[in-house]
C-alpha cells in the first residue's frame, strides 16, 4: 500500500474561493516510483461532476500546477469535470510507462476514490476519466485506455512515442483518440505512433491524426486543438447539454456511466495533405483518406494547428 499524506489549499493564482485539493499518493514502487503526487481543481456551482479529466505531463514532469491553469479550469467548467494534474517522478526512467502490474492505472483510480472522499462528492469515485498525456504521459495514459477502455471518454495526445499503444482490447477502438505527432521528432517515435493510429484508423475507431509538419517532441500548438477535441468529445460521449449540467448517458449496475458510442460517419472531414475541411456531408475529398473530426469546432482547430 501507498502512504497517503494529505494537504488542502486555497487557490488565490486564479477566481476566488476555489479550493483545489493536494495530496501525496507515493512511492509507487511497482513501478519504480518514489514520488505520486495530484493536485485536483472541481467545477463551481451546483451540480454533479460529470468526470475527471487526468493531466499527466512528460517523463518525470510535474504536471500539478496545471490544475491552477485558468485554460483547463475554463474546459473543466464548461463541462463540468473535475481537473487533476498528476506528478510521476523520482525513479527509473522507463519502467512506470509500460505500467508494470496495472500499478499506475491502479494509482490513478485511487486518485478519484481519494478526491471523492476529499471533495464529498461520491459521484467522483464512479465517474468516467478523459486524459491528456505529453511523451511519457501520453504513454500512461494510453495504458489506462487498455487497463479500462470503457472507463475512458476521451484520449489526447501530445506527442506520444508509440500512439494508443498496446493491444485493442474490446471497448478501447470506441474511444475517442486525438494524436499531435511532430514530423520531427524522433524517426523511430513519429513511425511507431503512426503505425499504431492508423492500425486502429483502419477498424473505424473515432481516432484523429494530427501530423505537424513543423513541430518535433515539444509541446508546440498542440492544446489549441486538444482542449475543443476534449470538449467535443466528452459532450458526444455524455450527451451533455451546452451547459454541462444535464447527460443523456445511463448509468450501469455497478453505478458507471455507460459511455455512448461516436459514428466516424457523422462530423466533419479534413483532408491530411491540403487540410481543407468540411462536412461529411460535403466533404469532396477520398473519404477513406480523410481525418474525421466531431465537429465543426475542432475541424477549425486541426487546420489552424497544421497550417
Amino acid at each position: 500500500m501507498c502512504a497517503i499524506g494529505l494537504l488542502i489549499v486555497i487557490s488565490l493564482s486564479t477566481a476566488p474561493s476555489q479550493t483545489v485539493y493536494e495530496w501525496e499518493a507515493g512511492p509507487l514502487p511497482a513501478a519504480e516510483l518514489k514520488t505520486v503526487n495530484f493536485r485536483a481543481w472541481l467545477p463551481e456551482g451546483e451540480g454533479p461532476v460529470n468526470g475527471i479529466l487526468f493531466l499527466i505531463p512528460g517523463r518525470h514532469g510535474d504536471g500539478r500546477g496545471m490544475a491552477n491553469d485558468v485554460s483547463w479550469q475554463a474546459l473543466g467548467q464548461e463541462i463540468r469535470f473535475a481537473v487533476v494534474g498528476c506528478q510521476y517522478a523520482d525513479g527509473e526512467p522507463f519502467p512506470y510507462q509500460n505500467d508494470p502490474g496495472n500499478s499506475v492505472s491502479k494509482s490513478i483510480e485511487a486518485a478519484a476514490e481519494k478526491l471523492a472522499e476529499l471533495s464529498g462528492k461520491a459521484e467522483l469515485a464512479k465517474v468516467p476519466f478523459a486524459f491528456w498525456g505529453h511523451s511519457a504521459g501520453s504513454n500512461v495514459s494510453a495504458n489506462f485506455c487498455n487497463y479500462d477502455p470503457d472507463r475512458v471518454v476521451a484520449f489526447g495526445s501530445s506527442k506520444g512515442t508509440g500512439g494508443p499503444g498496446g493491444t485493442m482490447p474490446r471497448g478501447k477502438e470506441e474511444i475517442p483518440m486525438l494524436f499531435a505527432i511532430g514530423k520531427n521528432d524522433k524517426a523511430e517515435w513519429v513511425k511507431a505512433s503512426l503505425t499504431s493510429v492508423e492500425a486502429g484508423r483502419s477498424e473505424k475507431a473515432p481516432w484523429v491524426l494530427a501530423l505537424n509538419i513543423k513541430e518535433g517532441h515539444e509541446l508546440g500548438g498542440s492544446f489549441n486543438l486538444i482542449r475543443p477535441f476534449l470538449k467535443s468529445a466528452i459532450r458526444l460521449r455524455l450527451g451533455l447539454s451546452e451547459d454541462g449540467k444535464t447527460s443523456s448517458a445511463s448509468v450501469s449496475g455497478s453505478g458507471k456511466v455507460k459511455l455512448e458510442k461516436v459514428s466516424i460517419k457523422e462530423g466533419w472531414l479534413g483532408d491530411p495533405e491540403s487540410y481543407e475541411i468540411a462536412s461529411a456531408e460535403n466533404y469532396s475529398g477520398k473519404k477513406k483518406d480523410a481525418i474525421w473530426l466531431p465537429d465543426e469546432e475542432v475541424a477549425k482547430a486541426w487546420q489552424g494547428y497544421l497550417k
